[in-house]
């Protein structure tokens, strides 16, 4: 499972959710996941470019969760093993998401469909997450970045030889697997333990006279009228 491809997981889900948006908005423009330099923009313009620009990791465990993560695993021979590995690492990831057009009020028009589009999907899960990254029930959390300001809208685009532009933030939460093994061992799904009286064994095993454990009959004593 290439569980090392999360950050491009979680962008190509944030983009199939901008692609139907727009899609039902029946606005023209086609979505990016892309570094919105002025060349960029100029060329694919009118469009609506998602963009990430900065990745804060840092280690979380949430409630009713281990340190260290089990998986069950299947080898090659059919036998089932548990298998712990080392920490996850969690990651905040940072976006930015901007529209081009030629005409400003469609440029706004644009942006907003894919506000929207957002606002309407604060959680992405089941058919909406893309990719192998995430595990059966994940969820993919999505918020506006609060900390996103003009200050680094002016570094950002500034780092591509622009002005600040119009852009609004966004936050993703997700989790980098780490594929170091700290140990395993074999699951035992049943266990069976046979208890029969040595006495009586079951039909077809050896006689009690074989075991040398025969019982001697019972000692019948008369009572006296």
């Amino acid at each position: 499972m290439p569980k090392h491809q999360v950050i491009r997981d979680v962008g190509r889900s944030l983009l199939g959710v901008l692609q139907a948006e727009v899609s039902n908005a029946r606005v023209k423009g086609k979505v990016y996941v892309a570094t919105p330099s002025p060349e960029f923009l100029r060329k694919n313009s009118p469009c609506l470019v998602l963009y990430l620009y900065d990745v804060r990791p840092f280690a979380d465990v949430r409630v009713g969760e281990n340190w260290h993560l089990d998986e069950e695993i299947v080898d090659e021979k059919g036998e089932t093993h548990m298998v712990r590995y080392a920490r996850p690492l969690d990651l905040s990831l940072h976006f930015l998401l901007t529209a081009a057009c030629d005409d400003l009020g469609e440029e706004h028009e644009l942006l907003a469909v894919g506000m929207r589009a957002f606002l309407d999907n604060p959680k992405l899960e089941d058919q909406q997450i893309q990719g192998d990254s995430f595990l059966k029930g994940e969820t993919l959390p999505l918020a506006i970045d609060e900390s996103w300001n003009r200050e680094t809208c002016a570094q950002v685009f500034g780092s591509f030889g622009a002005g600040p532009r119009l852009a609004v933030g966004y936050k993703a939460q997700a989790r980098l697997a780490s594929q170091r093994e700290l140990g395993r061992s074999r699951r035992v799904r049943e266990r069976h333990i046979d208890v029969f009286d040595p006495l009586r064994p079951p039909p077809g095993s050896v006689s009690a006279k074989d075991l040398g454990v025969e019982a001697k009959p019972p000692k019948i004593v008369a009572t006296k009228k």
